[in-house]
């Protein structure tokens, strides 16, 4: 009996094997942002999950609205099919009763903030190449395509991200500080039917 208790635990958290190393909660973004893959009629679960991440128990999370726009970017109605962009907006508004001012502006090295998430689309056959000044510690990325099956590669500073289940890729830089600039890349391989595909990008970033 205790074996097929274990069975039901790992085969309906899958994300959470895959990210066994990674921050708690990241690894919890990652299991809410999943259950948003291929979901055609999602405003529900895009509530619930903006009430989830607001409560006073969730850390702080920003948009990464520091990393401007890529060159490569699919920007046609149909883009960001995940709608995490609002998600975030929403939730951040939530946690702290609204900006200051309309010169205000999203951004992930805000002090005493250390998850940020932002959602782009890519075309077909296309690269992708953001930067992230003014992290340090230890940095942990996920990049979660709105097709699980969509064949992409990411790296963050020249280094490949690992793949894990449902499409997400992985990667950890431990020792970066305030100095360093994180380049990363998102290519979405041309093989791939779709002519784009929408990406979120989590970060965590410890400010140590």
């Amino acid at each position: 009996m205790k074996h097929y208790v274990l069975f039901i635990i790992i085969a309906i958290c899958p994300a959470i094997r895959s990210m066994a190393q990674a921050d708690p909660h990241l690894a919890k973004l990652a299991n809410d942002i999943i259950s948003l893959q291929k979901k055609t009629s999602n405003k529900a679960r895009l509530n619930q999950l903006v009430l989830n991440w607001s409560e006073s128990s969730m850390p702080k999370i920003t948009l990464m609205d520091d990393i401007g726009r890529a060159a490569n970017e699919y920007r046609g109605a149909d883009a960001n099919r995940f709608k995490m962009n609002q998600l975030v907006t929403f939730v951040y508004d939530r946690q702290n009763k609204g900006m200051v001012s309309k010169g205000d502006y999203f951004n992930s090295t805000e002090q005493g903030v250390h998850y940020s998430a932002i959602e782009k689309t890519v075309s077909k056959g296309k690269t992708v190449t953001y930067t992230l000044t003014s992290h340090s510690g230890q940095q942990e990325f996920l990049f979660i395509p709105f097709n699980p099956n969509a064949l992409f590669t990411a790296t963050v500073n020249g280094e490949k991200a690992k793949k894990k289940e449902n499409g997400v890729q992985y990667i950890s830089l431990p020792n970066i500080t305030k100095q360093d600039t994180i380049t990363f890349t998102i290519t979405y391989d041309n093989n791939n039917a779709a002519a784009f595909e929408s990406f979120v990008i989590v970060n965590y970033n410890p400010q140590k």
